[in-house]
């Protein structure tokens, strides 16, 4: 082992309570990233740090940020020294047990003024002026938190932030891509200029040089490669990545065959959208067993996305982390960056990602910290095949998988959902939303010289999540070989399909009711009737964003009497509040990204 990378090799610029934290923690010598960065961000660098995941980064800027807080001694109350910026809330949770596992270890003596402490600031669950109560309470030294709710919280009059010493942004790219540019720029014209910066991510894009213009002072560039020249590789050698082109029938077939025959401790599949996650976590519960071996141990499954409220996506989070079992997470991108869940030996993705440098982030839940681990992407056949070569260019290596029989499993899974599909209509409507965010998640992919429309099998797919008739949608308008009224069986009355929830189902005889009488009056179908199931989603989005203004408006107020601003304070945060509102409408209409069909 080279010098540079034992622990010693920082002293004595690191404090020796942090060396020998670092040793207590397991982490016997440094990792390359680790190596590279902490000395130069410890001797007041600016580092913009691009390595592989599972490489250590997160040690890489914690280390730096309480040494350099250290150094500055005594924090004023009221002050922030220390902001850690994180992408999603599972990530900033993450960071911040990480920075309290580490300050445990810190002496209590000589005196209790020079502990540090850290404060949580995510979404979810306190409110913004519990948090700074909090904050005015405990003087907390760092900061760990989300972007939104990192602004409001500088945002209060009693917080200041011109003591700030050290800002690290986690998973840089990230933060821009699900647009938060303008709240990060609202972020950096709050603190001081004269500050340690430091970005890390794993990808580092053209959208980062333009944050790195902006917020860091002649920054020093870390890049962390794996293997050299041709054999260059984004991903860990410990990392095996093989890709299956399958029929759209296959697909969950063939995933039902890795849960059950894969040796893994713990395994992650990502959906493209929430909704998928949500129909087909309360299907493979449901059949999973039906469809097991008997000498195939049974998987623990657990399902995680956006729309979860934040308690059981932390409860969720922790139990799939914390349980002894064979165990499978069904998730969308919102657990694809950062996230360190030890023992995850196999990633498989449904779909690839809406973009490719999500890719890496999604296989990289996997070999991490030179554990051994196993990636499987699912493409479609036809031009979807392209997308290995696509990844070549990335510097990510695929093989193809030898191909399984899997006729007799497909008879009997297609079977099981049949039966299962006729007990309730409700698992036809989740059927049909699943099918229609899917659709939406194809339309706004980014490499549409790969995934096009026009090559897309609507009925194809919804064969496979189990449709009995296809929804009304202007994609279907063009498509081809659409049966006459989106029919998939003719062995099905709709109208005496029906709900088990007794309200549900009053509703909709009243319904049908009241569209035969109108029928008879020769006055048509209500409009509703008409109504494309993507239409109507789109519908409900606008009127749960138009919730989400009231409520935010109406915590901004109760702010500014808490607060006891002036008329004059109370004027300039509804002012801003509005121009948040016009910038969100602004982005939202001059770009499409992830967020828009919520992931």
């Amino acid at each position: 082992m080279s010098a540079s990378r034992q622990w010693e090799a920082l002293s004595p610029a690191l404090t020796p309570w942090l060396l020998e934290t670092v040793r207590t923690l397991g982490y016997a010598n440094m990792t390359p990233v680790q190596a590279s960065t902490i000395p130069l961000f410890c001797s007041n660098k600016d580092v913009v740090v691009e390595a592989v995941t599972g490489s250590g980064k997160t040690i890489s800027f914690l280390i730096p940020a309480i040494e350099i807080i250290l150094r500055a001694g005594s924090i004023p109350r009221g002050r922030v020294g220390g902001i850690i910026v994180a992408p999603t809330r599972e990530l900033a949770s993450q960071i911040y047990a990480v920075l309290n596992s580490v300050l445990e270890f810190q002496p209590t003596e000589p005196t209790e003024s020079t502990i540090l402490k850290a404060q949580l600031l995510i979404g979810g669950s306190a409110t913004v002026a519990s948090d700074v109560q909090k904050f005015l309470t405990d003087t907390p030294q760092i900061i760990v938190g989300t972007p939104g709710r990192l602004l409001e919280f500088l945002g209060s009059p009693h917080v200041q932030s011109s003591s700030l010493e050290v800002l690290v942004l986690d998973e840089a790219d990230r933060l821009l891509d699900l647009g938060f540019d303008k709240t990060i720029s609202g972020i950096l014209r709050l603190l001081p200029k004269q500050r340690r910066t430091g970005l890390f991510s794993a990808t580092v894009t053209s959208a980062v040089g333009e944050l790195v213009r902006v917020g860091l002072r002649n920054p020093v560039k870390i890049v962390v490669k794996v293997g050299d020249g041709e054999r260059e590789q984004k991903v860990p050698t410990t990392l095996s990545i093989s890709y299956s082109v399958l029929s759209p029938d296959s697909k969950i077939p063939s995933l039902i065959h890795k849960i059950n025959t894969l040796k893994y401790k713990k395994a992650i599949v990502y959906f493209p959208t929430c909704a998928s996650v949500v129909y087909f976590y309360t299907l493979l519960t449901s059949i999973l067993p039906k469809l097991q071996s008997s000498k195939s141990a049974d998987a623990q499954v657990f399902s995680l996305h956006g729309k979860l409220p934040q308690g059981p996506r932390t409860k969720t989070l922790n139990s799939f982390i914390n349980t002894m079992k064979k165990s499978v997470l069904l998730t969308t991108d919102v657990a694809a960056r950062g996230l360190d869940i030890p023992e995850v030996d196999v990633v498989i993705q449904i779909d690839p990602p809406y973009e490719a440098n999500m890719f890496l982030h999604r296989a990289g839940r996997a070999a991490r910290a030179g554990r051994y681990g196993e990636g499987y992407l699912f493409l479609s056949k036809g031009r979807e095949e392209g997308y290995v070569d696509l990844m070549e260019v990335k510097k990510v290596r695929m093989h193809e998988a030898h191909e399984i029989e899997l006729s007799g499993l497909k008879t009997e899974f297609y079977k099981c959902l049949r039966g299962w599909i006729l007990d309730s209509r409700e698992k036809h409507d989740m059927a049909v939303k699943a099918y229609v965010s899917y659709v939406r998640f194809y339309t706004k992919h980014t490499m549409t010289s790969i995934f096009r429309m026009n090559e897309f099998d609507f009925v194809g797919f919804g064969r496979a999540f189990g449709l009995l008739r296809l929804p009304s949608m202007p994609e279907l308008k063009s498509a081809p070989n659409i049966p006459e009224n989106g029919w998939l069986t003719n062995d099905i009355d709709l109208d005496a399909y029906r709900y088990k929830d007794p309200q549900r189902e009053l509703a909709r005889q009243e319904e049908l009711t009241d569209r035969a009488a109108k029928a008879a009056a020769k006055q048509g179908p209500p409009k509703a009737a008409n109504k494309s199931w993507s239409e109507q989603s789109e519908r409900r989005e606008r009127r749960d964003h138009r919730r989400e203004k009231k409520r935010t408006k109406r915590e901004s107020k109760a702010a500014v009497i808490e607060n006891d601003e002036s008329s004059s304070d109370n004027e300039e945060m509804e002012e801003d509040w509005k121009t948040l509102i016009a910038d969100r409408k602004k982005k939202r209409k001059a770009n499409v990204s992830e967020m828009a069909f919520d992931l």
